[in-house]
C-alpha cells in the first residue's frame, strides 16, 4: 500500500520550490536592467524654466537641477597682469552687440530676465549688479573679496555649475572670452587695466 502525502505538506513543498527559484528568475528578468534611468533625468545643462528643454519633468514642480560650485579661477601674479584688459572693455563686450546683455529681452529692461537688470549706460551700475548677483551658487558672480569664488567664466560657457551659456544659445566667442577671462584671472578689476587696483 502506497503512502500518501497530505495536500498541505504538498502544498508546502510546492511554495518552498517556488521560493528557491526567485532569486534566480529576478536575475534572469532583472540583470540587464539598469541603476539610471537615462534621459529620464533632468542634467545640469537643462534649462528648469524652458518647457521645451527635453528634460521630460520640467517646470514647474518637476525636479530642479542642483549646480555644484564652479570651478575656482586661477588668480594670475600681478606681475603677469600688467596688460590686463580693464574692465571697461570687458563691459564693452558684455553690452555690446555680440553678447547683448543690455538688450531688452535679456538683462537690459528692469527688472531684468532673472531679476537682474544691467545697465546699458553706467559701467559700474552693470559692475555692481554682478557683484550682487549670488544666484544658486552661494557666491557672487563678480566676487572682489575672493575673485577665484566668481563664477561669471563658468556662467559664460556653460559649464557644469554655471548653467546655460550666457549669451544664448552658446556663449561668447572664444575672442571675447578670452579677454574677459584674462580680466578675471586678473582679480576682476573694476578701475585700471594692468597693474590696475582692485578697488571700485
Amino acid at each position: 500500500m502506497t503512502a500518501r502525502t497530505s495536500p498541505r505538506v504538498r502544498s508546502g513543498r510546492t511554495l518552498r520550490a517556488a521560493l528557491a527559484l526567485l532569486p534566480a528568475l529576478a536575475l534572469a528578468a532583472f540583470g540587464g536592467c539598469q541603476v539610471d534611468v537615462g534621459d529620464q533625468s533632468c542634467t545640469e545643462q537643462s534649462i528648469v524654466n524652458d518647457k521645451d528643454d527635453p528634460c521630460p519633468y520640467g517646470p514647474p514642480g518637476g525636479p530642479k537641477v542642483q549646480e555644484t560650485g564652479c570651478p575656482e579661477i586661477t588668480i594670475l601674479d600681478p606681475s603677469a597682469c600688467t596688460t590686463a584688459p580693464s574692465w571697461q572693455e570687458v563691459y564693452g563686450i558684455l553690452s555690446g552687440p555680440t553678447a547683448g546683455c543690455t538688450i531688452g529681452g535679456c538683462h537690459g529692461a528692469a527688472p531684468g530676465a532673472r531679476g537682474i537688470f544691467l545697465s546699458a549706460e553706467s559701467s559700474d551700475a552693470f559692475y555692481d549688479e554682478l557683484k550682487g548677483y549670488s544666484g544658486s551658487q552661494g557666491y557672487p558672480y563678480v566676487n572682489e573679496e575672493d575673485p577665484s569664488r566668481s563664477w561669471i567664466l563658468c556662467n559664460l560657457r556653460g559649464t557644469p555649475g554655471g548653467g546655460a551659456p550666457m549669451p544664448p544659445p552658446s556663449g561668447l566667442s572664444d575672442a571675447d572670452y578670452a579677454i574677459v577671462e584674462a580680466w578675471a584671472q586678473c582679480g576682476l578689476r573694476r578701475t585700471g587695466g594692468g597693474g590696475g587696483d582692485a578697488g571700485p
